[in-house]
């Protein structure tokens, strides 16, 4: 299990779950929150552009990482941090403080499997992007004889 972990799958696979969870966590707030907290439709659109913009970035973050790109690597990275923080951790301590969150229900189980698994992400990224990387001189194994790349 570590090494899976450790591993590039295991970190993407960890994110892309991190990704459906915030997804999920973004559908009840457009589906409860945002109508009652802004009922104006162009802030509804505002927000659906947003979390549009937000979620197709970091999955097509996601997708250059898993083609091997340290940049996008970085970058999925940085936005699991930016969402971790905006919400999971922030809904802790600023928009739901103890007198909401006996009521939250849903919200405290999506929140909770949010910071869960953003902070099993930042985990697995990191140890990804703080890896040293293969020397590009190295010899590789090629149909049994050894090539200098």
């Amino acid at each position: 299990m570590k090494n899976w972990f450790t591993s590039l799958n295991g970190a993407i696979t960890i994110t892309a779950l991190v990704i459906l969870s915030e997804a999920w966590r973004s559908f009840l707030d457009a589906m409860l929150v945002f109508p009652v907290d802004f009922p104006d439709p162009g802030t509804m659109q505002i927000a659906a552009l947003v979390f549009a913009l937000l979620f197709g970035g970091w999955t097509l973050a996601l997708a250059l990482a898993w083609q091997g790109s340290r940049r996008a690597l970085i970058i999925t990275f940085a936005l699991n941090l930016l969402v971790l923080f905006a919400i999971p951790i922030s809904w802790l301590f600023f928009y739901c403080p103890a007198a909401c969150q006996a009521e939250a229900g849903i919200f405290n189980l999506a929140n909770t499997l949010n910071l869960l698994l953003g902070v099993l992400t930042a985990i697995a990224l990191g140890i990804q992007i703080w890896r040293p990387q293969k020397d590009s001189t190295a010899i590789h194994d090629t149909e049994g004889g050894f090539d200098a790349v």
